[in-house]
């Protein structure tokens, strides 16, 4: 700016801030210190100018793959930058479509539904179907032919995440990738879609699909050490099967990495693992974004947690899964401590059937017995909705 500028700007800000005449004087010193550290500091800002002394013909400067090489290795000293942005920035440079291609696609795919999937998770897939691992390795893209591999199956890959997010809604009933943990429990299920003739699950795998989706959102492996044990659940489970043609989903191979990853021995250990989904699918609920806010749904106590405590029931008790169910924010706000059977009075007998809340023992003296008979429900609920067993689980 020059100085007449300087001065409107000042005088502009401290109207529009309604200054006092010390904040006025604050506020021109302030500006008068970054002008100084900015723009006559030699020491603030480095500048070094690239290919500064050879001419613009010459075969030696740097070509934009140089600039963003330069570009990626000062970003990744620090964290401004996720691994997915710099990817993208190379996909970008390299295959120019894709800087319009890769954000429509996800504005697309998080229409209609509350799976919220983002740049990361596409190139996730990406990365997946075209047998590079489930690491965002920045250093693969060096390679050509990986990048000529990606830009080959994206349209395929957008084909198969489309082919995945219908299947988890259709069948699994579940509208949201957070209600089973995270996105990335979606990517083995891409990689099988993508290797599916027109991305169409048999007759005869549907069953076991659905059931691997309710496993690995219930036990959610990959929110942890998610990109070593994706890598090594398609390396070792649906690469070989794609490699055959065959179209089975390795279902047995998915139960002994939960067992084994998560220690999951039993449905009432699924149960436990994630609340969440646990009660969605007990009670037929979708995870799906909300229009009303006072319809978010919320995790609440039947027994009102305050009152137990006043009757020292132990805390484990209090907190125990058969106590939870969901209710809508609204809902959840006026119910307070009222008391179970007071609340539910009015709550109809097929929302109670739904919820499996036996209306007869909404009683303190019996909430042990309560607990006990939901808990059973529950878990035999659960074990007819995944198809599965706590022998199948035990191996």
């Amino acid at each position: 700016m020059a100085a007449r500028q300087k001065r409107d700007y000042a005088k502009e800000a401290s109207q529009r801030l309604q200054l006092t005449d010390d904040e006025e004087l604050l506020l021109e010193q302030n500006l008068a210190t970054f002008d100084e550290v900015l723009t006559r500091d030699p020491n603030i800002l480095k500048l070094s100018t690239i290919d500064e002394n050879l001419p613009a013909n010459s075969p030696y400067r740097k070509s934009e793959t140089d600039v963003l090489e330069i570009f990626v290795r000062i970003n990744r000293e620090g964290t401004p930058l996720s691994r997915s942005d710099l990817i993208f920035s190379m996909l970008k440079l390299n295959w120019k479509e894709s800087a319009e291609g890769l954000p429509e696609f996800v504005d697309a795919i998080n229409q209609g539904n509350s799976f919220d999937l983002d740049t990361d998770f596409v190139v996730r897939c990406l990365f997946a179907v075209s047998d590079l691992g489930g690491r965002l390795d920045l250093d693969l893209l060096r390679n050509r032919r990986n990048m000529v591999a990606l830009q080959a199956n994206f349209a395929k890959c957008r084909d198969a995440i489309r082919a995945t997010v219908d299947f988890v809604r259709r069948e699994c009933r579940c509208d949201s990738s957070g209600l089973l943990g995270s996105s990335n429990v979606l990517v083995p299920f891409v990689y099988y879609f993508f290797h599916l003739p027109k991305h169409d699950v048999p007759n005869d795998q549907v069953n076991d699909v659905r059931t691997a989706v309710y496993l690995l959102g219930l036990a959610q492996p990959f929110t942890r050490y998610s990109e070593s044990r994706i890598s090594t659940f398609l390396r070792s489970h649906l690469q070989p099967l794609a490699s055959q043609g065959n179209r089975k989903f390795p279902l047995h191979a998915a139960i002994d990495r939960i067992r084994r990853w998560e220690k999951v021995q039993s449905l009432n250990d699924l149960a436990q693992s994630n609340v969440h989904l646990t009660l969605h699918l007990i009670q037929g609920l979708s995870g799906a974004h909300v229009q009303y806010k006072r319809n978010t749904p919320e995790v609440d106590h039947i027994f009102p947690r305050s009152e137990l405590r006043k009757r020292k029931v132990d805390e484990d008790l209090i907190n125990d899964l058969a106590n939870f169910w969901i209710l809508t924010q609204g809902k959840n706000r006026n119910k307070s401590n009222r008391k179970p059977s007071d609340f539910f009075a009015d709550v109809t007998s097929r929302q109670l059937k739904d919820a499996l809340i036996d209306p007869e023992l909404l009683d303190y003296r019996q909430y042990q017995e309560f607990i006990g008979a939901r808990r059973a429900a529950m878990i035999e609920r659960l074990g007819t909705l995944l198809g599965v067993s706590d022998t199948d689980l035990t191996g």
